[in-house]
């Protein structure tokens, strides 16, 4: 059983597959309080699903970048986890690449004080690398990329781009390569 797991962009999701193929999903919207209610969440929602986190082998999680709580939470709940239990897998991807899936896409995510996290990729592929740019800078990159969608917090098809990008997560072999992305600094 797999769980996809992202927590770094005000929203909770949880898509639980199992060979591609999806079983449940929960995904609240617009939630500052995302600490708050993950572990409860979670218990629910395996709960509903008859499951126990003993039945999770393979846990699929963003890093990041977005809010520094949100995406601590989603990390911490698996680093911990994995730590209790080495034997399971937790497969990692940055927000900007989990928004964009297979598409030709010019991704970007809100990183609040008029600036944005921007990332540019063709089917996976890296044009531009995560970086944080200003409100006013953004018009360039819309100009050098315009045959490319752009795609904008998170507003996306949850489910689709999961499944979309569930090959390109990487597996973090060890616990200590469980971390966040931090693109902009805390001051």
């Amino acid at each position: 059983m797999n769980l996809f797991i992202d927590t770094t962009n005000w929203k909770l999701i949880f898509i639980l597959e199992r060979d591609n193929k999806i079983i449940d999903y929960l995904i609240i919207k617009d939630n500052k309080k995302i600490s708050d209610i993950a572990i409860d969440q979670l218990k629910l929602f395996l709960y509903k699903n008859n499951l126990t986190i003993k039945d999770v082998g393979s846990f699929y999680l963003t890093k990041g970048p977005g809010s520094y709580t949100g995406v601590r939470v989603g990390l911490t709940i698996v680093k911990t986890l994995k730590t209790l239990n080495n034997n399971i897998k937790v497969y990692l991807i940055n927000s900007l690449l989990f928004q964009a899936g297979k598409n030709k896409v010019l991704s970007l995510l809100d990183a609040r004080s008029n600036k944005y996290y921007l990332a540019v990729y063709d089917h996976f592929k890296v044009l531009e690398n995560i970086k944080l740019v200003t409100e006013d800078e953004l018009q360039r990159y819309f100009d050098k990329y315009s045959e490319f969608k752009i795609v904008k917090n998170y507003d996306i098809d949850f489910i689709n781009n999961y499944l979309e990008t569930k090959e390109i997560f990487e597996l973090a072999e060890d616990v200590n390569n469980i971390n966040p992305l931090y693109v902009k600094s805390f001051v």
